[in-house]
C-alpha cells in the first residue's frame, strides 16, 4: 500500500519540486541507510517492521523516478529501452531471493541487508560519478 501510494502520488510531486536526479540521490541514500539499519539491528523486531514499511515508501518513489530516468534515455527507442530495463529488473528479482536466503543462512541474517546497503551505495556513487553523462534525465 505504501509502495503504491508513494509511486503514484508522492514520486511525481518530488520529481516536479526537486528534479529526477536530485530526488534519486536522496531517496537512494535513504534506502541504503534503511538497509544498513536493518542489517545492524536485525534481531530487533520492531526495527525491522518499521524499516520494511519505510523501505516500501522509498522503493515506490525510487521505482517511479528510476523508470522515468531510464525512459528519458535518448540513446535508443522506447521499446528497446523498456526491454533492457525490465530484463535488468526481473533478473535481479529472480536472483535476489535465492542470494539473500543463502547469505542469511550460511553467513548471518544481517548480511543480506548489509550487502544490499553496499550495492545501493555503490549504485549511488556510480550515478553521481557519471552525472554529466546522464544530464538528459532532467531535461
Amino acid at each position: 500500500m505504501v509502495l503504491a501510494i508513494s509511486s503514484v502520488i508522492i514520486a511525481p510531486r518530488i520529481k516536479r519540486k526537486y528534479g529526477t536526479l536530485k530526488s534519486m540521490y536522496v531517496l537512494l541514500l535513504l534506502f541504503a541507510i534503511t538497509l544498513f539499519i536493518m542489517g545492524i539491528w536485525t534481531s530487533i523486531q520492531w526495527v525491522l517492521i518499521a524499516a520494511i514499511i519505510i523501505s516500501g515508501a522509498l522503493l515506490g518513489n525510487n521505482n517511479t523516478l528510476i523508470t522515468t530516468a531510464v525512459m528519458n534515455s535518448p540513446a535508443t527507442n522506447d521499446s528497446t529501452t523498456s526491454a533492457a530495463y525490465n530484463f535488468t529488473r526481473f533478473i535481479g528479482s529472480a536472483i535476489a531471493p535465492l542470494l539473500a536466503a543463502s547469505l542469511g543462512q550460511y553467513i548471518g541474517s544481517e548480511i543480506p541487508y548489509l550487502a544490499g546497503g553496499l550495492f545501493v551505495t555503490a549504485a549511488l556513487i556510480f550515478l553521481f560519478l557519471n552525472r554529466k553523462t546522464i544530464i538528459y534525465i532532467d531535461n
